[in-house]
Formats: C-alpha cells, structure tokens, sequence
C-alpha cells in the first residue's frame, strides 16, 4: 500500500524480533498461522484499491512468490495446510509455495477475500480517502456499505469465521494463510487487540511473512518479513 495511505504512525505490539519461533516452544493448543500476502499486481504498483476483483500477479509478483517459496522450503516449515483466498493473486502465491512444499493440502476459502468495495474498487487510496470519504463513514457506522460492497462489519465477521474454522481444525499444528494486505491487518488486530480498527498498525508487504501464535493469548511472533525478497524487491520502481 502507498505511503499516503499509511500515515499514521504504527507502534507494533507484542513483537518478537528474532524470526519464526522454535517449533519446540508452541504448545499443544497453540495454532501457529503463517500469513502471506499474495505478491505485486498492477494495481499494488499504481496504489489502485483491488478488493474483490480478480488481478493476477505481475512479473514480479512471480518473482516475490517464488523467493518466498523457496524460503518455505528451505526452513522446512511442518505446515499441515495452506489456505488460501481464490482471487488470482492469492491463488497463484498458494499454488507457488504449495509445488514448492510438495504433499501439503491447498484449501481455497472465499472467506479470505480482500475487502469489497463494490463501484469503488480501482480507485486510489487517496481517491477513497479523500473524495469518498471511505474511512470516516466506517468510523461513524460500522455497517456502511459503498455501492455494490459490503460492510466492514461483514468483512471483519467473514474473516473471523475462516480463522476459527482453521483454529479449531489445526491445534497445535502450523497453517499457512494467503490472503490480503486489507484482510490480514484486519485480522490481526481483531484478533490480537480485539479491536479491528487497529488494522493500521499491522500493514504487510507483499509476499511478506507474518507469524501469528494464537493460543490462549494470540501474540505476533513476526510481522511483514521481507528477507527473503532482497533480491526481488518491492514496491519501490524496478529497474
């Protein structure tokens, strides 16, 4: 997301600064959620809203699914699952680290879809900002739905809804979530501050990684990595 966008500033609560935790240190209970978001789109580049519409992955998009990949595979992360939201970007992320990890079920899950924006989707940040006034009206009343969107309150409960699904289908064991810069910050302030407009303070690069340890009280053991795309780079231009 363009810097516009995010400019407040974000303290980071609860965070490890030293990478994955050791497998030996989660507990039985304890779910531990790799959260990815899907690799650069066009639209990522030019600082466009996506939401629910369907936008491939760019060529270094490719790029950063693939390092990402090979990091996974390289650390030999023990996932049990890789679920994933079906829009193309998340997609094709999945299906990147899912070849690259071999026998691993790959679950597509409408539920992670980014936020729909309905007649707003392709505007600017600052287009739903500024001229929209997007986030004030959902500061006002959570049920405000643009045209032909939905609600940040139905947003915020279908994520919440995926994510106690795979709770309690994978106690103490490792899942891997790909998914959406809106929908992943969204998440983990709903779930770790119980207070979803949070959200700001949980921004995600593309094809980073995020450790979510949730148990009885869910930390962020690692927020938006980004070591493995050195040499892919970001949302800086690529020359």
């Amino acid at each position: 997301m363009t810097p516009d966008f995010w400019n407040t500033p974000w303290p980071l609560p609860r965070i490890y600064k030293y990478g994955l935790l050791p497998y030996n240190w989660i507990t039985l209970n304890e779910t531990i959620l790799y959260l990815i978001r899907h690799g650069e789109t066009d639209a990522n580049a030019s600082g466009s809203w996506q939401g629910s519409t369907d936008s491939p992955l760019n060529a270094r998009g490719w790029a950063q699914a693939r390092a990402l990949a090979q990091r996974l595979a390289r650390e030999r992360v023990p996932l049990a699952a890789i679920y994933s939201s079906p829009l193309q970007r998340a997609w094709q992320t999945a299906q990147t680290i899912a070849q690259a990890l071999g026998d691993v079920p790959l679950i597509p899950d409408p539920d992670l879809e980014e936020f729909h924006l309905g007649e707003w989707e392709g505007l600017t940040y600052a287009q739903l900002r500024d001229e929209k006034g997007l986030w004030e009206h959902m500061r006002r009343d959570p049920d405000f739905a643009p045209p032909g969107g939905e609600s940040a309150r139905g947003f915020a409960m279908r994520l919440l809804r995926s994510f106690q699904r795979m709770r309690q289908a994978h106690p103490g064991q490792h899942v891997a979530v790909v998914s959406h810069g809106g929908a992943l910050a969204t998440v983990l302030a709903l779930v770790v501050d119980q207070d979803g407009s949070r959200w700001p303070q949980y921004r995600v690069a593309n094809a980073s990684l995020t450790q979510l340890v949730w148990g009885a009280e869910p930390r962020v053991a690692m927020l938006s990595d980004v070591s493995h795309l050195q040499e892919v780079g970001g949302l800086d231009p690529w020359h």
